[in-house]
């Protein structure tokens, strides 16, 4: 039941907001990952299109983590420059 399924996920952002304190906003990613078929086919659509998001967020994960480091460098430049 899709319905249900937004209730349940809903809820699992809510309880995760609580415990990260990440600025960033949480991707939690819906899917049926095993190899056997789906019982019933009401989200298939669904689980294919998160499959695919996230195949592309993993796949551009190196690039991100480059930024990052930079963005964290940058960031202790800065403050080293506020110190001197």
């Amino acid at each position: 039941d899709r319905q249900q399924l937004m209730r349940v996920y809903g809820a699992l952002l809510w309880s995760l907001g609580k415990t990260m304190s990440s600025p960033e906003v949480v991707r939690v990613y819906v899917g049926s990952f095993w190899e056997e078929q789906l019982q019933t086919l009401d989200n298939a659509d669904l689980f294919e299109k998160e499959e695919k998001d996230l195949m592309r967020d993993l796949a551009i994960l190196p690039r991100q983590s480059a930024v990052r480091k930079i963005n964290e460098l940058v960031k202790r430049i800065r403050k080293v420059k506020t110190l001197a």
